[in-house]
C-alpha cells in the first residue's frame, strides 16, 4: 500500500512511514528489519521523549507503533502529546498480557489498535496495513470536507450574505484547513483612514498583529510566513508565542486588485512543523537548482566562446515568453530552462566543443547527444523534471528535421520551441571557433527566412516583436548587445 501524504508534506519516499517506539533494543531492531523487508519506511526511538524529538525534526510518519510501558514517558502519554500537537498519524499500542486493560484504555483515547507481546511479525504487518487504510480514508474525508468548505465559501462570497458573516466564513475555513490556533481578519478603519481594526476572528489564542508592518510587506508583493523567534516580529502580543505557537502567516485581502485588509493566523504543533519543513525543503530545492546552474556555468567557464551563453538564452527566452502573453510562472519556467538547456554538454570533451574544424560524423553524433545527457542529469531530480522538455527538445525543428526525436510542429513542447529561437539567436550573434558573430540584422533576417521551416512562426513573430525594446533596455543598463 502506498502512503498518502497531506498537503505540504515532504516524505523521503512514497513507502508507508512507521515510527517504532520501544525501550527494548531487540524489539526495535526486529521490527525495523522485518517491516523494512515488507515495504515500510521505518525509524526507531528508544523512549517517548526520543520519539518526540525525532518527530520534531521529521513530523511526517503515518503510524506510530509504541510500547505502552516505558521508563519516563509511556505510550499513553506519547499518544496524548501527538493528539495535542495535531500530528497526522495513527497510533498502535504494543503491550504485554498484564496490561491489556491499559491498552484498551488507550484505544478509548484514540489508539487505533493494540498488539500483544510476544507477537508474530505478520500480525504486526496486518495491523499496520489496516491502520494505513484507516489513515487513507481519513485523509480523503478531510480533503473532501476542505473541497466542500471551499465551494461553500465561494458560494457565500458571491451571495448577498452580510460582510461580517462572509468574514466569519473565511476565519472558519482558515482554522479548519490550517489547524490554526488563532485567526484574525484586519481591515482599514472606515472612520480613521490609515489605521486598521480587527473585523473578525476566532480560535483559542488572541491574535493582535502589527498591521502596518504586515501591509508594508504585502504592498511590496510578499505574503508573510514567520517561524520560531521571527513570529514576535509580527505580533503586538509577543507573549502569544510562548503558548506553543511556532508559526505565523498572513495573506492580503483584495477587491479588484486593491488590498483592503489581511487575514492572519498563528499555528502550533503539526501545522507549524509542516510549514517549517516545507520551507526547508524549498530552500534545499533552490540550493540544488543553483548547483545544477553552477554546473552549466562551469561548462561555459572552460569555453571562452560560449561564456554567458546560458544566461543570454534564458533572457531571450523569457522576453519571448512575455511577448507571447505567457504567465509569470510560465516565463519563470522557460527562463530556468534556458539556464539549464545545455547542461548535457558536461559530458562532452572541451576540445570537441572548441574545435574550429568541421566535426567528424562521430564527433557530430556525440555533440547531438547533449540533450539526451541533459535529460538524464535532471530527470531523476523531482523538482527539476518539469524542465526536461526545455533541455531535451530545444534542438527539435518545426519541420521535423531536428533531434533527438525528430518531432515536428506542435508536437514539440512550446517551451522548447521558444528556446530553439533564443538559442539560435545567441549562437548566430556570438563568436564561435569556426566563424565570427553575425550582425543582428543578419540573424533576424535568418529567422524570417526559416520561420515555418526550422522555427515556429508564432514564436519567431513574438521574438522579433520584442527584441527591439529588449536591446534598448539592455543598452540603457550598460550591457552589450549584438551589433
Amino acid at each position: 500500500m502506498q502512503a498518502v501524504h497531506a498537503p505540504g508534506q515532504v516524505p523521503s519516499d512514497e513507502r508507508p512511514r512507521v515510527l517504532v517506539v520501544d525501550d527494548e533494543v531487540v524489539i526495535c531492531e526486529v521490527l525495523r528489519d522485518f517491516l523494512s523487508f515488507e515495504g515500510f519506511h521505518v525509524a526507531v526511538a528508544g523512549s517517548g521523549e526520543d520519539a518526540l524529538e525525532l518527530l520534531a525534526a521529521d513530523p511526517f510518519f503515518d503510524v506510530v507503533l509504541t510500547d505502552l510501558k516505558m521508563p519516563g514517558m509511556g505510550g499513553l502519554d506519547l499518544m496524548r502529546r501527538l493528539e495535542r500537537d495535531r500530528f497526522d498519524t495513527v497510533t498502535v499500542i504494543m503491550t504485554g498480557f498484564g496490561t491489556v486493560e491499559s491498552a484498551i484504555e488507550a484505544m478509548k483515547h484514540g489508539a487505533f489498535d493494540y498488539i500483544l507481546k510476544p507477537f508474530k511479525p505478520e500480525d504486526v504487518v496486518r495491523v499496520l496495513r489496516r491502520a494505513m487504510e484507516k489513515l487513507r480514508l481519513t485523509r480523503e474525508n478531510v480533503a473532501l470536507r476542505e473541497l466542500i468548505g471551499s465551494y461553500e465559501l465561494s458560494e457565500a462570497l458571491s451571495s448577498t450574505m452580510p460582510l461580517d458573516d462572509q468574514l466569519k466564513l473565511i476565519v472558519d475555513l482558515v482554522r479548519q484547513n490550517f489547524g490554526a490556533d488563532g485567526v484574525s481578519i484586519i481591515v482599514e478603519d472606515p472612520e480613521h483612514p490609515g489605521s486598521y481594526i480587527s473585523r473578525s476572528g476566532g480560535g483559542d489564542t488572541r491574535l493582535d498583529v502589527r498591521s502596518n508592518a504586515i501591509l508594508e510587506r504585502m504592498i511590496a508583493g510578499d505574503a508573510v510566513l514567520a517561524h520560531g523567534d521571527d513570529v514576535t516580529r509580527w505580533l503586538e502580543n509577543p507573549a502569544t508565542a510562548e503558548r506553543h505557537v511556532h508559526s505565523f502567516m498572513a495573506a492580503p485581502l483584495k477587491i479588484r486588485g486593491a488590498t483592503f485588509g489581511l487575514v492572519g493566523a498563528i499555528l502550533g504543533g503539526r501545522a507549524a512543523n509542516a510549514i517549517e519543513t516545507a520551507r526547508i525543503y524549498k530552500n534545499l530545492q533552490q540550493t540544488f537548482a543553483q548547483t545544477i546552474e553552477g554546473f552549466a556555468r562551469a561548462l561555459e567557464a572552460k569555453d571562452t566562446y560560449t561564456h554567458g551563453h546560458s544566461d543570454r538564452v534564458a533572457a531571450y527566452a523569457r522576453m519571448t515568453a512575455e511577448a507571447m502573453g505567457m504567465t509569470r510562472a510560465e516565463a519563470d519556467k522557460i527562463q530556468h530552462g534556458g539556464l539549464l538547456h545545455d547542461v548535457g554538454k558536461i559530458g562532452i570533451r572541451s576540445a570537441d566543443l572548441n574545435k574550429p574544424q568541421k566535426l567528424t560524423p562521430a564527433e557530430y553524433l556525440m555533440f547531438k547527444s547533449h540533450p539526451v545527457q541533459g535529460k538524464r542529469i535532471i530527470e531523476p531530480i523531482a523538482f527539476l523534471t518539469h524542465l526536461v522538455p526545455c533541455v531535451y527538445y530545444h534542438h527539435e525543428a518545426w519541420d521535423g528535421t531536428g533531434y533527438p526525436e525528430g518531432r515536428e510542429a506542435e508536437s514539440i513542447p512550446i517551451e522548447a520551441r521558444i528556446l530553439a529561437v533564443a538559442d539560435s539567436y545567441d549562437a548566430m550573434t556570438s563568436n564561435r571557433p569556426y566563424r565570427k558573430a553575425l550582425p543582428h540584422t543578419i540573424a533576424t533576417a535568418e529567422f524570417k527566412r526559416c520561420a515555418g521551416k526550422q522555427f515556429d512562426t508564432t514564436v519567431v513573430d513574438a521574438f522579433l516583436g520584442g527584441i527591439g525594446d529588449f536591446r534598448e533596455k539592455r543598452k540603457a543598463q550598460g550591457l552589450v548587445v549584438p551589433e
